[in-house]
């Protein structure tokens, strides 16, 4: 049992070490990017987005407030509210993460900007929750990178593998999971473990 304990225990440390390695790596990557050629593949992927049949489909949907560094989402947000669909948004603290209603276009430029220049509700314990209201049919996750069979790194906190394990428990199924990617965050191989989700599917440019 001694031996097993300290295989495993070795096993984690290099993922970890592995996993710190590829953030940096992608970073990189993602700073180097220029605006023009990351509004170029955010508007592709919109498009991919908005034309899928997930999205269709979907009636309460989680979309991501992007950060500079990360596929815009502005424009599926909008058309969100255009089709009479139920948007939630991410917020999140040291402690969790929460999927809040956001009601209109109005109420989400109304939401104040957070140190990392992402708007975040600040009312959010007096929003409806979807974990504990209507649950959704689609969430759209950011990340750092991905392969294209739904591997997922994202930048270590596990805000989103937790909320799919806790979601899982309580409505007994998954959404769908989306993940939005630049080409350069798309990877052959991504260190893995147990607790990583495997998400659905993947749209790059």
């Amino acid at each position: 049992m001694g031996n097993l304990l300290i295989c495993y225990s070795s096993m984690s440390s290099s993922i970890f070490a592995a996993k710190k390695l590829l953030r940096k790596q992608l970073k990189d990557k993602l700073r180097k990017m220029s605006d023009p050629q990351k509004a170029k593949e955010s508007s592709v992927i919109a498009e991919k987005v908005l034309g899928s049949e997930q999205y269709k489909k979907a009636h309460n949907i989680c979309v991501y407030v992007s950060m500079q560094e990360e596929v815009c989402t502005e424009h599926i947000i909008e058309n969100v509210f255009e089709k009479k669909k139920s948007l939630f948004v991410p917020y999140f603290n040291k402690e969790e993460m929460v999927m809040v209603k956001i009601r209109d276009m109005a109420d989400y430029n109304s939401l104040p900007i957070d140190t990392y220049g992402v708007r975040q509700p600040t009312d959010y314990q007096e929003r409806d929750h979807a974990m504990s209201t209507c649950g959704l049919d689609l969430i759209l996750c950011p990340g750092l990178g991905f392969t294209e069979n739904g591997h997922r790194i994202g930048r270590g906190k596990g805000y989103y593998d937790n909320y799919l394990a806790k979601y899982e428990t309580i409505w007994g199924r998954q959404p769908c999971t989306i993940a939005l990617a630049y080409s350069v965050q798309i990877l052959d191989h991504v260190p893995t473990t147990d607790s990583d989700r495997v998400l659905d599917q993947v749209f790059s440019a």
